[in-house]
Protein backbone atom coordinates (compact mmCIF):
# COMPACT_ATOMS: atom_id res chain seq x y z
CA UNK A 1 0.00 0.00 0.00
CA UNK A 2 1.40 3.29 -0.90
CA UNK A 3 -0.03 6.81 0.01
CA UNK A 4 -0.99 7.22 -3.81
CA UNK A 5 -3.49 4.32 -3.61
CA UNK A 6 -5.11 5.09 -0.08
CA UNK A 7 -5.46 8.70 -1.71
CA UNK A 8 -7.08 6.48 -4.68
CA UNK A 9 -9.44 4.99 -2.61
CA UNK A 10 -10.53 8.21 -0.41
CA UNK A 11 -11.64 9.62 -4.15
CA UNK A 12 -13.11 6.94 -5.86
CA UNK A 13 -14.13 4.13 -3.07
CA UNK A 14 -17.68 3.80 -1.72
CA UNK A 15 -18.28 5.54 2.02
CA UNK A 16 -16.82 2.64 3.97
CA UNK A 17 -14.11 1.99 1.95
CA UNK A 18 -13.13 6.12 1.61
CA UNK A 19 -13.19 6.52 5.52
CA UNK A 20 -11.30 3.18 6.18
CA UNK A 21 -8.46 4.46 3.85
CA UNK A 22 -8.30 7.96 5.61
CA UNK A 23 -8.12 6.22 8.48
CA UNK A 24 -5.29 4.33 7.85
CA UNK A 25 -3.08 7.69 6.24
CA UNK A 26 -1.85 8.09 9.89
CA UNK A 27 -0.99 5.06 10.86
CA UNK A 28 0.91 4.13 6.91
CA UNK A 29 2.56 7.72 7.83
CA UNK A 30 3.89 6.42 11.04
CA UNK A 31 4.83 2.79 9.98
CA UNK A 32 7.82 1.33 9.89
CA UNK A 33 6.96 0.51 5.88
CA UNK A 34 6.66 4.43 5.36
CA UNK A 35 9.53 6.82 4.93
CA UNK A 36 11.45 6.15 1.76
CA UNK A 37 12.22 8.88 -1.03
CA UNK A 38 9.42 7.68 -2.78
CA UNK A 39 6.66 8.03 -0.61
CA UNK A 40 7.31 11.61 0.85
CA UNK A 41 7.56 12.33 -3.06
CA UNK A 42 4.10 11.24 -3.26
CA UNK A 43 2.82 13.47 0.24
CA UNK A 44 4.22 16.44 -1.54
CA UNK A 45 2.26 16.21 -4.64
CA UNK A 46 -0.57 15.45 -2.95
CA UNK A 47 -0.60 18.09 -0.85
CA UNK A 48 0.23 20.51 -3.84
CA UNK A 49 -2.55 19.76 -5.92
CA UNK A 50 -4.93 19.29 -2.52
CA UNK A 51 -7.09 22.61 -3.24
CA UNK A 52 -7.16 21.82 -6.84
CA UNK A 53 -8.37 17.79 -6.06
CA UNK A 54 -11.03 18.91 -3.27
CA UNK A 55 -12.65 21.11 -5.48
CA UNK A 56 -13.57 18.48 -8.01
CA UNK A 57 -15.14 16.65 -5.05
CA UNK A 58 -18.43 16.15 -5.12
CA UNK A 59 -20.13 13.80 -1.81
CA UNK A 60 -19.55 16.07 1.64
CA UNK A 61 -18.52 12.90 3.42
CA UNK A 62 -15.75 12.33 0.57
CA UNK A 63 -14.64 16.05 1.56
CA UNK A 64 -14.30 15.66 4.72
CA UNK A 65 -12.44 12.41 4.45
CA UNK A 66 -9.90 13.68 1.97
CA UNK A 67 -9.26 17.08 4.40
CA UNK A 68 -8.60 15.29 7.63
CA UNK A 69 -6.31 13.01 5.45
CA UNK A 70 -4.26 15.53 4.10
CA UNK A 71 -4.25 17.27 7.69
CA UNK A 72 -2.27 14.38 8.36
CA UNK A 73 0.22 14.68 6.08
CA UNK A 74 0.23 18.55 5.74
CA UNK A 75 3.48 19.13 8.12
CA UNK A 76 5.50 17.38 4.59
CA UNK A 77 4.96 19.59 2.46
CA UNK A 78 7.66 20.95 0.02
CA UNK A 79 7.07 24.89 0.15
CA UNK A 80 9.27 25.53 2.61
CA UNK A 81 9.49 28.83 0.70
CA UNK A 82 6.29 29.40 0.70
CA UNK A 83 4.43 28.73 3.98
CA UNK A 84 1.23 30.03 3.52
CA UNK A 85 0.68 28.73 -0.23
CA UNK A 86 -2.64 26.78 0.74
CA UNK A 87 -3.80 29.53 3.11
CA UNK A 88 -6.93 30.57 0.48
CA UNK A 89 -7.89 27.13 0.13
CA UNK A 90 -7.76 26.61 4.17
CA UNK A 91 -9.70 30.17 4.60
CA UNK A 92 -12.35 28.51 2.60
CA UNK A 93 -12.13 25.48 5.06
CA UNK A 94 -12.85 27.58 8.13
CA UNK A 95 -15.89 28.84 6.56
CA UNK A 96 -17.87 24.91 6.23
CA UNK A 97 -20.40 23.65 7.67
CA UNK A 98 -18.79 20.32 8.86
CA UNK A 99 -16.61 20.38 12.79
CA UNK A 100 -14.17 18.13 10.91
CA UNK A 101 -13.43 19.95 8.39
CA UNK A 102 -13.19 23.14 10.17
CA UNK A 103 -10.60 21.54 12.87
CA UNK A 104 -8.54 20.19 10.34
CA UNK A 105 -8.00 23.25 8.84
CA UNK A 106 -7.05 24.79 12.42
CA UNK A 107 -4.26 22.31 12.54
CA UNK A 108 -2.39 23.20 9.19
CA UNK A 109 -2.67 26.87 9.56
CA UNK A 110 -1.88 25.94 13.19
CA UNK A 111 1.21 23.99 11.65
CA UNK A 112 2.81 26.95 10.04
CA UNK A 113 2.44 29.36 13.01
CA UNK A 114 5.87 27.79 15.15
CA UNK A 115 8.36 28.62 11.29
CA UNK A 116 7.01 31.75 10.96
CA UNK A 117 7.21 33.01 14.01
CA UNK A 118 10.67 31.89 14.92
CA UNK A 119 12.71 34.42 14.17
CA UNK A 120 10.08 36.63 16.90
CA UNK A 121 10.73 33.75 19.84
CA UNK A 122 14.23 33.73 18.50
CA UNK A 123 15.58 36.78 17.75
CA UNK A 124 19.01 37.02 16.08
CA UNK A 125 18.97 33.03 15.50
CA UNK A 126 18.46 31.78 11.65
CA UNK A 127 17.10 28.62 10.91
CA UNK A 128 18.09 26.29 9.00
CA UNK A 129 15.21 24.27 8.07
CA UNK A 130 13.11 28.02 6.62
CA UNK A 131 13.83 29.54 3.44
CA UNK A 132 11.77 32.77 3.66
CA UNK A 133 12.73 35.36 5.11
CA UNK A 134 11.76 37.03 8.20
CA UNK A 135 10.38 40.14 6.38
CA UNK A 136 8.30 37.23 3.94
CA UNK A 137 7.13 35.67 7.54
CA UNK A 138 6.21 39.29 9.06
CA UNK A 139 3.61 39.75 5.42
CA UNK A 140 2.39 36.81 6.08
CA UNK A 141 1.60 37.48 9.85
CA UNK A 142 -0.26 40.50 8.91
CA UNK A 143 -2.04 39.23 6.37
CA UNK A 144 -3.32 36.07 8.38
CA UNK A 145 -3.81 38.40 11.09
CA UNK A 146 -5.98 41.01 9.24
CA UNK A 147 -7.59 37.76 7.17
CA UNK A 148 -8.44 36.24 10.90
CA UNK A 149 -9.99 38.96 12.15
CA UNK A 150 -12.48 39.61 9.03
CA UNK A 151 -13.53 36.12 9.24
CA UNK A 152 -13.98 36.42 12.47
CA UNK A 153 -16.13 40.01 12.39
CA UNK A 154 -18.19 38.20 9.82
CA UNK A 155 -18.87 35.35 11.92
CA UNK A 156 -19.64 36.58 14.93
CA UNK A 157 -23.01 36.66 16.65
CA UNK A 158 -24.47 38.65 19.60
CA UNK A 159 -25.25 35.32 21.16
CA UNK A 160 -21.63 34.76 21.92
CA UNK A 161 -20.91 37.32 24.09
CA UNK A 162 -22.19 35.29 27.40
CA UNK A 163 -19.38 32.91 26.90
CA UNK A 164 -16.32 33.45 28.52
CA UNK A 165 -13.90 31.16 27.28
CA UNK A 166 -13.41 29.62 23.56
CA UNK A 167 -13.81 25.91 24.79
CA UNK A 168 -16.82 27.34 25.79
CA UNK A 169 -17.97 28.54 22.19
CA UNK A 170 -20.19 26.23 19.96
CA UNK A 171 -18.49 24.92 17.31
CA UNK A 172 -18.34 27.14 14.40
CA UNK A 173 -16.08 29.62 11.76
CA UNK A 174 -16.24 32.29 14.75
CA UNK A 175 -14.56 29.60 17.37
CA UNK A 176 -11.96 28.01 14.71
CA UNK A 177 -10.85 31.54 13.98
CA UNK A 178 -10.62 32.23 17.61
CA UNK A 179 -8.45 29.16 18.19
CA UNK A 180 -5.97 30.41 15.38
CA UNK A 181 -5.95 33.54 16.65
CA UNK A 182 -5.10 32.28 20.39
CA UNK A 183 -2.03 30.42 19.38
CA UNK A 184 -0.24 33.39 17.54
CA UNK A 185 -1.16 35.58 20.43
CA UNK A 186 0.51 32.65 22.53
CA UNK A 187 3.62 32.42 19.98
CA UNK A 188 4.02 36.38 20.36
CA UNK A 189 3.76 35.87 24.06
CA UNK A 190 5.13 39.22 25.82
CA UNK A 191 6.25 40.78 22.47
CA UNK A 192 4.12 43.42 20.80
CA UNK A 193 2.52 42.21 18.36
CA UNK A 194 4.15 42.69 15.03
CA UNK A 195 7.53 42.15 16.55
CA UNK A 196 9.61 43.03 13.63
CA UNK A 197 10.59 46.46 12.76
CA UNK A 198 8.34 46.20 9.15
CA UNK A 199 5.43 47.64 11.29
CA UNK A 200 5.28 49.67 14.15
CA UNK A 201 2.03 50.68 14.73
CA UNK A 202 2.81 53.73 16.76
CA UNK A 203 -0.24 56.35 17.20
CA UNK A 204 -2.17 57.71 14.43
CA UNK A 205 -0.11 60.50 14.10
CA UNK A 206 2.97 58.43 13.78
CA UNK A 207 0.94 56.15 11.10
CA UNK A 208 0.21 59.15 8.95
CA UNK A 209 3.81 60.99 8.99
CA UNK A 210 5.12 57.57 8.03
CA UNK A 211 2.33 57.36 4.95
CA UNK A 212 3.44 61.07 4.21
CA UNK A 213 7.37 59.98 4.00
CA UNK A 214 6.44 56.71 1.85
CA UNK A 215 4.38 58.58 -0.53
CA UNK A 216 6.96 60.70 -0.93
CA UNK A 217 9.78 57.74 -1.66
CA UNK A 218 7.27 56.31 -4.07
CA UNK A 219 7.03 59.45 -6.05
CA UNK A 220 10.76 59.55 -6.28
CA UNK A 221 11.56 56.53 -6.89
CA UNK A 222 8.47 56.10 -9.77
CA UNK A 223 10.59 59.69 -11.48
CA UNK A 224 13.81 58.09 -10.99
CA UNK A 225 12.18 54.68 -13.00
CA UNK A 226 10.71 56.81 -15.43
CA UNK A 227 7.67 55.08 -14.62
CA UNK A 228 4.15 55.89 -16.42
CA UNK A 229 2.65 55.36 -13.44
CA UNK A 230 1.82 57.88 -10.63
CA UNK A 231 1.28 57.91 -6.81
CA UNK A 232 -2.60 57.76 -7.33
CA UNK A 233 -2.21 54.39 -9.38
CA UNK A 234 -0.14 53.31 -6.23
CA UNK A 235 -2.94 54.32 -4.04
CA UNK A 236 -5.97 52.90 -5.98
CA UNK A 237 -4.47 49.21 -6.33
CA UNK A 238 -3.58 48.98 -2.46
CA UNK A 239 -7.03 50.64 -1.56
CA UNK A 240 -9.29 47.93 -4.24
CA UNK A 241 -6.85 44.77 -3.32
CA UNK A 242 -8.63 41.80 -2.81
CA UNK A 243 -6.00 39.96 -1.52
CA UNK A 244 -2.30 40.18 -0.95
CA UNK A 245 -1.02 38.77 -4.93
CA UNK A 246 -2.38 42.53 -5.63
CA UNK A 247 1.20 43.66 -4.06
CA UNK A 248 2.96 42.12 -7.31
CA UNK A 249 0.68 44.71 -9.12
CA UNK A 250 2.57 47.70 -7.44
CA UNK A 251 5.49 45.84 -7.75
CA UNK A 252 5.42 45.81 -11.55
CA UNK A 253 4.46 49.21 -11.66
CA UNK A 254 8.42 49.98 -10.64
CA UNK A 255 9.66 46.68 -12.99
CA UNK A 256 12.89 47.87 -15.46
CA UNK A 257 14.57 44.76 -15.63
CA UNK A 258 17.23 45.81 -12.53
CA UNK A 259 19.33 43.55 -10.56
CA UNK A 260 18.51 41.68 -7.29
CA UNK A 261 19.66 44.65 -5.01
CA UNK A 262 16.69 47.43 -6.80
CA UNK A 263 14.19 44.61 -6.17
CA UNK A 264 15.06 44.18 -2.74
CA UNK A 265 14.71 48.21 -2.66
CA UNK A 266 11.51 47.48 -4.80
CA UNK A 267 9.74 45.06 -2.49
CA UNK A 268 10.69 46.82 0.70
CA UNK A 269 8.76 50.18 -0.24
CA UNK A 270 5.82 48.69 -1.50
CA UNK A 271 5.78 46.64 1.43
CA UNK A 272 5.67 49.53 3.78
CA UNK A 273 2.96 51.08 1.41
CA UNK A 274 1.06 47.98 1.41
CA UNK A 275 1.11 48.19 5.38
CA UNK A 276 0.42 51.81 5.78
CA UNK A 277 -1.74 53.03 2.94
CA UNK A 278 -5.65 52.58 3.35
CA UNK A 279 -7.59 49.51 2.08
CA UNK A 280 -11.17 49.35 0.88
CA UNK A 281 -11.40 45.96 2.65
CA UNK A 282 -10.45 47.15 6.05
CA UNK A 283 -12.94 50.21 6.18
CA UNK A 284 -10.96 52.60 4.45
CA UNK A 285 -7.89 51.87 7.20
CA UNK A 286 -4.63 50.63 6.86
CA UNK A 287 -2.89 47.37 8.30
CA UNK A 288 -1.38 49.47 10.25
CA UNK A 289 -4.36 51.11 11.45
CA UNK A 290 -5.62 48.06 11.58
CA UNK A 291 -3.08 46.48 14.07
CA UNK A 292 -2.54 49.81 16.11
CA UNK A 293 -6.92 49.37 16.86
CA UNK A 294 -5.97 45.51 18.22
CA UNK A 295 -3.37 46.70 20.37
CA UNK A 296 -5.86 49.04 22.02
CA UNK A 297 -8.57 46.92 22.09
CA UNK A 298 -6.53 43.66 23.12
CA UNK A 299 -7.28 44.18 26.99
CA UNK A 300 -10.39 44.89 26.28
CA UNK A 301 -11.25 41.53 24.68
CA UNK A 302 -9.28 39.36 25.73
CA UNK A 303 -10.33 35.58 24.90
CA UNK A 304 -8.00 32.71 26.21
CA UNK A 305 -8.15 28.69 25.13
CA UNK A 306 -7.97 27.34 28.87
Amino acid sequence: MTFNELFKIILSGNENQSHEAARKVRKFLYSSRSGGKNEYKQIKNIINAAANTYAKIVEDWRRENFVMAVSVIYYLHDRESEPDFLFPWLFQLLQNKNGNIRQAAVRMIQNELGPLTYHIRFPGRKSDFHKFSSKKADQILIGLRINLDRLAEASWKDSYKKYKYVVQLPSGTYKSTQLILGLLDDYYSEVDYPASSQIKAGSNQEILERRKEIEQELVDMLKEMRSDFTLDHVHDVIYNEEDNDDMMKVVAMFDRGGDASELSNVLELVSDAWNYFPHKALGGISPAEKILEYQNTQGKKKWSNY
